[in-house]
């Protein structure tokens, strides 16, 4: 479980596991990181959230909402690198995480190097939607991940390329998309009008108390929109 930041006064003997921890993630050289964007994982769905600074043992992260009772998530960056990390404290918008593996490359994460255009986080679920053309003919599908820019949108028939959709679900800000990309029944979408990311990260956490995540084996392949 995910506690809430310590008190000032001295921790029970039971707890000087949890003090030791966390005077090693203080002692450690922290480095700021500023508007950072990220997603923590856990069983309970993806999380966006920002990197505010980090050292070799953890990361202090800003959050949009409470998170999800998890023993461990992942932390993915937007180079699609990934970091165990357990919660340790959570205050005021923010929450502390130590590395589960040990130490890490604190340059190497800062950097986040890659010699692929840099992407969009994109956050996977599953939610029902309706999809209407220019001609106003409407059809059920299914949004498989969903990002500040666009969305990956499953449905049979297809749809053509460039084409103009608009798409609208129960919780879902209504977006007008063009058809970027297509494969088969999986298409690449690109929103007229972009989410902030806090407005992403409130709506997400609340699609995802009722969404049912896909498995990672049933995800279908996508490429870069």
């Amino acid at each position: 479980m995910t506690r809430k930041a310590p008190p000032a006064d001295p921790a029970p003997a039971a707890d000087d596991a949890a003090v030791r921890d966390a005077a090693d993630q203080r002692s450690a050289q922290r480095y700021t990181l500023l508007l950072r964007a990220g997603k923590l994982v856990s069983e309970a769905g993806e999380y966006l959230c920002i990197l505010r600074d980090a050292s070799s043992t953890g990361i202090k992260a800003r959050l949009f909402h409470e998170l999800p009772a998890a023993p461990r998530f992942e932390l993915e960056l937007g180079n699609g690198d990934r970091y165990a990390v357990e919660p340790v404290w959570q205050s005021e918008g923010h929450a502390g995480f130590r590395f589960a593996e040990g130490p890490v490359d604190v340059h190497e994460l800062m950097d986040e190097g890659t010699p692929f255009p840099k992407r969009s986080i994109r956050l996977r679920l599953a939610l029902p939607v309706m999809v209407t053309n220019d001609a106003g003919l409407s059809r059920a599908g299914q949004l498989q991940d969903l990002s500040q820019q666009g969305a990956l949108l499953v449905m049979e028939p297809g749809l053509a390329l460039g084409q103009q959709v608009r798409i609208a679900a129960p919780g879902l800000p209504e977006r007008h998309a063009r058809v970027r990309w297509r494969r088969r029944t999986a298409h690449g979408l690109v929103f007229q009008e972009a989410f902030r990311l806090d407005e992403l990260a409130v709506l997400a956490h609340r699609l995802q108390s009722g969404a049912v995540r896909i498995p990672a084996g049933q995800r279908p392949s996508r490429v870069n929109q």
